[in-house]
């Protein structure tokens, strides 16, 4: 049979959750930390209702964590904070509300330097992937080290872009993008990752750390894996082109 006080608890809290009105808040993750973390005794306390019955620790308990809860997951903010992060193939997307984005140059990865292809593919410890579609590529770099951690292939004087590393090890890009703007589609029988629209994509190196300075404004993007290798096609297609480019690739 039902404890009284468990129903009771129950309807108060429901009662509650249909009553609470907060507010958007523009910082996401910081704001719900902030409250998590602020301090509890600096305001005065409310005045309240003596209750007839105390609760028992357990319930003090329960109520605590289906408080919590619905801060964190019912909220606004709280549902954002929460699905915050999207991992895929070595490539880690941040979904923000509103995001702004902010770099206007065009970034470098740590030791971006030109090579031939067939030098590229002679370094690079996994095969490097040409897409048919595309052709030959006008520019070929390598970057972050010897045997190189990324491949890339530019066409169309930089605009479209295809980078390639070993997408095993996560992660190698981190990019912000709003939460509608990411989304997982399929190229065969494969998954693939679809953000569309400018974001910011930043190069984290071998130890971890985000290279600030690898910062740009990035256009649509397909992320897909062929045989371990991570392929992330960068430039201004729709959705069905890029997916037809991936269809493509072959290591010639």
């Amino acid at each position: 049979m039902a404890d009284p006080l468990d129903t009771g608890l129950e309807a108060e809290l429901r009662e509650l959750g249909r009553r609470l009105d907060v507010p958007p808040a523009p910082d996401v993750a910081d704001a719900v930390r902030a409250q998590l973390a602020g301090p509890e005794d600096d305001a005065p306390a409310t005045p309240r209702r003596p209750l007839t019955r105390r609760p028992r620790p357990r319930h003090l308990a329960a109520a605590a964590v289906v408080l919590l809860a619905a801060v964190v997951v019912g909220t606004p903010m709280g549902r954002a904070a929460v699905v915050e992060v999207l991992r895929f193939a070595g490539v880690e997307v941040r979904q923000e509300p509103r995001p702004t984005p902010r770099p206007t140059g065009p970034g470098m990865l740590p030791g971006e330097t030109r090579t031939s292809l067939e030098e590229a593919r002679r370094r690079a410890a996994f095969p490097v992937y040409v897409p048919e579609a595309l052709g030959r590529p006008e520019a070929v770099t390598v970057s972050d080290g010897d045997p190189p951690r990324v491949v890339s292939l530019l066409y169309r004087d930089g605009r479209v872009r295809l980078d390639e590393f070993d997408g095993r090890p996560s992660p190698y890009f981190e990019k912000f993008a709003g939460r509608a703007d990411a989304k997982m589609v399929r190229i065969g029988d494969r998954r693939a990752l679809w953000v569309r629209g400018p974001h910011e994509v930043v190069y984290a190196d071998r130890t971890g750390r985000t290279r600030t300075g690898s910062a740009r404004l990035a256009a649509n993007t397909l992320v897909w894996q062929t045989d371990g290798v991570t392929l992330r096609l960068e430039g201004d297609f729709a959705p069905n082109r890029a997916i037809a480019v991936a269809r493509s690739v072959s290591p010639e």
